[in-house]
């Protein structure tokens, strides 16, 4: 039997990955994951690699695709409203600068974004676990005008925002959310955690602005894919971590905002880095990283470093900041003993609830 022959009945990997990517994306789509041309179609084959490959994210995307019908699209499905909204906020100059620049939400392992240097541009990114993160820690930390929330509540928030950020929180809340939240507090967890992205996308942006994507500052990392086995990583910038204070202070700067809606995201901000610090004390209690291995300045040294500039300009409520940074360090030390003697709650996969708040008990494959 001649070579030819033989190999007529072996599926081709372009085939393999065709009948996977189907089962989600149109054909348009599919060229362009298989053979990426620009920035957006990188983006859309990072997406769609991690989709494909995590069957929970593939439930979800499913499950969005069936709720939309005829209307569905892959692309269309990824929320782009906080980079579109931050956008809104610039002078015409610095949006011309940014126009066309891709960028968007993406299944990824860590909690800061990172902008991808590519062969067709630069790719700005914020994992998408980011905004779970953000909401189930507002739900713990934040008051919300005479709804009271139970401690077991509150307890249990924290501890879904953080085994989200470790990966071991089923990424499933379309299908699975976790618990009953009123619809008043779930409407404001929205208003509060699409502000603090704002500020996290501007922070991105800001490392654009400020000419910080020096190639030579470049380092491979992976996000939640393998799919490509010949380029398992990715070509991320990194930046010294003066840089780092100097693009938070840009993104509370650079936006074009009048005295509280500047003062409002300033705060934003702060809260943002007392939920990190507390993430940041977890992990390292779970898998503590090398001394010399420090990317970023830490969350509390963000914290002052915004405290320092603003301080005079900017309207801060100090007493809210100082009980904030007092609540964090004492429920830090409560978590890091929470892990030494409950480890298995923090690494263990799969899905835990808001305590009083979950009523109803959702058999996985049954329910959703």
């Amino acid at each position: 039997m001649n070579l030819k022959r033989r190999t007529q009945g072996i599926m081709s990997l372009e085939t393999y990955f065709w009948g996977f990517y189907n089962t989600l994306c149109n054909a348009d789509e599919i060229a362009r994951i298989l053979t990426p041309k620009t920035a957006q179609d990188y983006l859309l084959k990072l997406r769609a690699n991690a989709t494909v490959e995590h069957v929970r994210i593939f439930r979800v995307l499913r499950s969005r695709m069936i709720e939309y019908g005829d209307a569905w699209n892959f692309t269309a499905s990824f929320d782009q409203s906080p980079f579109e909204n931050y956008k809104t906020l610039l002078t015409d100059q610095d949006r011309e600068a940014v126009h066309g620049v891709a960028c968007g939400f993406v299944f990824c392992n860590e909690p800061n974004g990172r902008i991808i240097k590519t062969d067709f541009g630069n790719v700005i990114t914020l994992s998408l676990s980011l905004r779970y993160f953000l909401r189930f820690m507002n739900l713990a930390f934040l008051h919300f005008n005479e709804t009271g929330i139970p401690g077991d509540v509150r307890g249990a928030a924290i501890k879904i925002a953080l085994r989200t950020m470790l990966q071991s929180e089923a990424l499933d809340f379309d299908l699975d959310p976790r618990g009953d939240i009123p619809t008043e507090i779930a409407q404001d967890l929205d208003y509060h955690t699409d502000l603090q992205l704002q500020f996290v996308v501007g922070h991105e942006f800001s490392h654009y602005f400020l000419g910080h994507l020096d190639s030579r500052n470049v380092v491979d990392d992976p996000f939640l894919t393998g799919l490509d086995s010949s380029r398992p990583a990715h070509r991320v910038f990194s930046y010294a971590q003066q840089e780092e204070l100097d693009a938070d202070i840009d993104a509370i700067q650079r936006p074009l905002l009048d005295t509280r809606e500047r003062s409002d995201l300033l705060n934003r901000a702060l809260f943002f880095f007392a939920y990190l610090d507390i993430f940041q004390a977890v992990r390292e209690q779970i898998s503590p990283s090398p001394s010399h291995h420090r990317t970023h300045p830490s969350p509390i040294d963000r914290i002052h470093n915004l405290l320092d500039k603003f301080q005079g300009q900017i309207e801060i409520d100090e007493h809210n900041i100082a009980n904030l940074l007092r609540s964090a360090k004492q429920i830090k030390l409560q978590l890091i003993e929470d892990v030494a003697l409950n480890i298995d709650s923090y690494e263990l996969y799969g899905s835990i609830y808001l305590g009083s708040w979950h009523t109803k008990k959702l058999v996985d494959r049954v329910d959703y």
